[in-house]
């Protein structure tokens, strides 16, 4: 008697049970990963400083490319690979992917990217040649399917941006009674909101490659540090922000014909 294969799934018990009844059929686990050294990297300076120009001013954002390329690159690969894991599977899909990313402490130009999902087969679509990837839950993906959508891909966007502070918060934060007031630091707000600007820019322009009708599941992770520099003897707090965006864009079939369905030839006898 020959005994059927043994599948290992990321999924727990309710996602696997939700996938299986959405006709997705696991078959195992797969995994990409990337690590990817950064390059030097240059420090704008800012134009509203004090004394430059004549006048202050507020602060300005600036991507840092060299570390946004890094990160831009290491998630495509780890991605890459994971599909072609899942191709070698003879997967349609990878449910639940998850990537983690990390900066080593034992060295600093070093980025890591892991993705790890579940490859899964359909039982009742022909899904088409490339393996759709989600980083969705069984359950969402269940529903989706049930509602007419189907799950394009994973779409992400990452950016570094350097946030150079002008000389009117500088002002602000350095004054003598500064510390004893609750206050904001606008150029720090503002350096978040163009931080995700950058980001979701990246997620959209593949989302609309991908003629994607929306993106969900999106999520949003980021990382602070301070830079201090020293600019006509005066020491500026500038601030360094990384932003990673993720989600699944997904197609409403209801605009379209959907998946077709896969035919079985079942016994007579």
């Amino acid at each position: 008697m020959t005994r059927p294969p043994v599948f290992s799934s990321t999924l727990g018990i309710a996602e696997g049970l939700a996938v299986q009844h959405a006709g997705l059929r696991p078959l195992k686990q797969v995994m990409g990963v990337s690590y990817y050294n950064v390059g030097w990297q240059s420090m704008p300076w800012g134009r509203n400083r004090a004394g430059w120009f004549g006048t202050g001013g507020d602060g300005e954002t600036f991507e840092l490319e060299s570390q946004t390329a890094a990160w831009n690159a290491a998630r495509h690969l780890a991605v890459g690979r994971l599909r072609e894991e899942a191709v070698a599977a003879g997967a349609d899909a990878v449910v639940g992917v998850q990537l983690k990313r990390s900066l080593r402490d034992w060295a600093s130009d070093l980025v890591e990217f892991v993705a790890i999902g579940t490859a899964v087969r359909s039982e009742r679509y022909d899904l088409g040649p490339e393996p759709l990837l989600c980083n969705l839950s069984g359950q969402d993906v269940a529903k989706l399917i049930s509602h007419g959508f189907w799950p394009a891909g994973i779409v992400g966007g990452s950016t570094v941006a350097y946030v150079a502070t002008g000389w009117s918060q500088q002002r602000r934060a350095g004054g003598l009674f500064s510390s004893m007031s609750n206050q904001e630091l606008p150029d720090y707000s503002q350096g978040v909101y163009d931080a995700r600007a950058l980001a979701m820019e990246r997620l959209t322009r593949t989302a609309h490659e991908l003629h994607a009708h929306g993106v969900v599941g999106v999520t949003v992770d980021r990382s602070m540090r301070d830079y201090e520099r020293e600019v006509n003897n005066t020491t500026y707090r500038d601030l360094i922000i990384t932003m990673h965006i993720l989600g699944t864009a997904i197609i409403e079939q209801a605009d379209g014909p959907p998946p077709p369905e896969k035919f079985i030839a079942l016994p007579l006898s």
